[in-house]
C-alpha cells in the first residue's frame, strides 16, 4: 500500500446536525469537524448517537437537519456514496461465511472498477490474514473478521475511514492488533474517524476527540490539550480489601483533597496538589489497620475526564 498525500482542508465538517426518529432526538445540533490525515475518536456510552452519525456521514441514513461536508461533497438525497471515497467499518461487519479471506476481499473489491490479485494479497499481508486467504470466513474467530472488515474497508484505497466500534467485543490481543493497524493507517496518509467507548485506545491513538453524550457533543478537542488541562494529581492506593468508611471520610477531611472513589480494592484519591496531601495521606494509611500493598500517584487520564463531562461533574 502507498502512502497518503494529505490534502490541505477539513476531511469532515458537521455543522448543527440533527437526526429524529419519530419522537426520538437522537443527535441534537452537533457539530465537529475532523482534519485531513488524523485520527479522530468519537466518544461516548452506547446509545449516545455514534452509529447514527456514522451511518449518515456514510450516506446510509439521511439528516433531519443540518449541514455534513465529506471529502468536499456536501451531502444530500442526491449523493451517492460511491462519490465519497470512503471505507466503512460497521460494529459487527457481516461476510458471506462460505466465501474465503481472498474471495471477499475480491468481492468488494468488485464493487468500484475491479481489484487486481496484487491488490488482495497485499491487503490480506497487511492485516495478518495472509495464512488464513483460504479458509472460510464462517469460521473465523472476532478479531479476524475485525481485520478483514478493515481490509474490506481499504480494499479501493479510500482517503477517509470511518470505524465504528473497531475493538469492541475484542480480546486484548484482537484489540491491539486493532490499533496496530489504525496507527499504520496514518502514517500512510489516511484520515481515521472511529467511535468507541474504551478510553484506553483512544489515549493511544487518537490526536483529536470529542465526546456525544445523549445526541450532544459535550466538547471538541485535541487529546494533548484536554490532558493538559486535566493535570489534576490522583493517588491510587492499592488495598488488601475494601477500605472502610472510616478511613475514606478521614481522608475527605484532608486539606487539598477534591474527591474519593473506591471500587473493589482500589481506593482514588483526587488533590489539588500532591506534596501539600501527601504527607497527611500517608501519615493516615500508616495509622489504619487497612493492608496497603501499593500507592502510586498520575495525573487524570481519559476515563475520569470522559465520566466527569458525562455525569456534569
Amino acid at each position: 500500500m502507498k502512502e497518503g498525500h494529505m490534502k490541505e482542508g477539513y476531511m469532515i465538517e458537521v455543522k448543527n446536525l440533527n437526526k429524529v426518529f419519530k419522537n426520538y432526538h437522537a443527535l441534537k445540533d452537533i457539530s465537529i469537524h475532523v482534519n485531513r490525515g488524523e485520527i479522530y475518536g468519537f466518544l461516548g456510552h452506547n446509545g449516545a448517537g455514534k452509529s447514527t452519525t456514522i451511518n449518515i456521514l456514510t450516506g446510509l441514513s439521511k439528516a433531519s437537519s443540518g449541514k455534513c461536508i465529506v471529502n468536499g461533497i456536501e451531502l444530500s438525497d442526491k449523493t451517492n456514496p460511491g462519490d465519497l471515497c470512503i471505507g466503512y467499518l460497521p460494529e459487527e461487519p457481516m461476510f458471506y461465511s462460505w466465501m474465503t479471506a481472498k474471495e471477499t476481499l475480491q468481492y468488494f473489491g468488485e464493487n468500484k472498477d475491479g481489484c487486481s490479485r496484487k491488490r488482495v494479497d497485499e491487503i490480506l499481508e497487511w492485516v495478518g490474514l495472509t495464512g488464513a486467504a483460504k479458509r472460510r470466513v464462517g469460521g473465523f474467530s472476532r478479531g479476524m473478521k475485525q481485520r478483514l472488515g478493515i481490509g474490506a474497508a481499504l480494499i479501493n484505497d479510500p482517503e477517509l475511514l470511518l470505524l465504528d466500534e473497531p475493538a469492541s467485543a475484542l480480546d486484548p490481543e484482537g484489540r491491539s492488533d486493532v490499533i496496530k493497524l489504525i496507527l499504520d493507517l496514518k502514517r500512510r496518509g489516511k484520515t481515521v474517524f472511529f467511535s468507541t467507548h474504551i478510553l484506553n485506545d483512544v489515549e493511544r491513538v487518537c490526536d483529536r476527540v470529542s465526546i456525544l453524550s445523549q445526541g450532544r457533543v459535550l466538547f471538541e478537542k485535541s487529546l494533548q490539550d484536554l490532558l493538559k488541562e486535566n493535570v489534576q494529581p490522583v493517588f491510587d492506593i492499592k488495598l488488601k480489601e475494601r477500605s472502610d468508611t472510616a478511613l475514606e471520610e478521614s481522608i475527605k477531611d484532608i486539606s487539598g483533597v477534591i474527591k474519593t472513589e473506591i471500587l473493589d480494592d482500589l481506593l482514588s484519591v483526587w488533590v489539588e496538589d500532591t506534596e501539600k496531601v501527601s504527607r497527611e495521606l500517608l501519615y493516615l494509611l500508616s495509622k489504619s489497620s487497612s493492608y496497603v500493598s501499593s500507592f502510586s500517584v498520575r495525573s487524570k487520564n481519559l476515563e475520569d475526564i470522559f465520566l466527569e463531562e458525562v455525569k456534569g461533574k
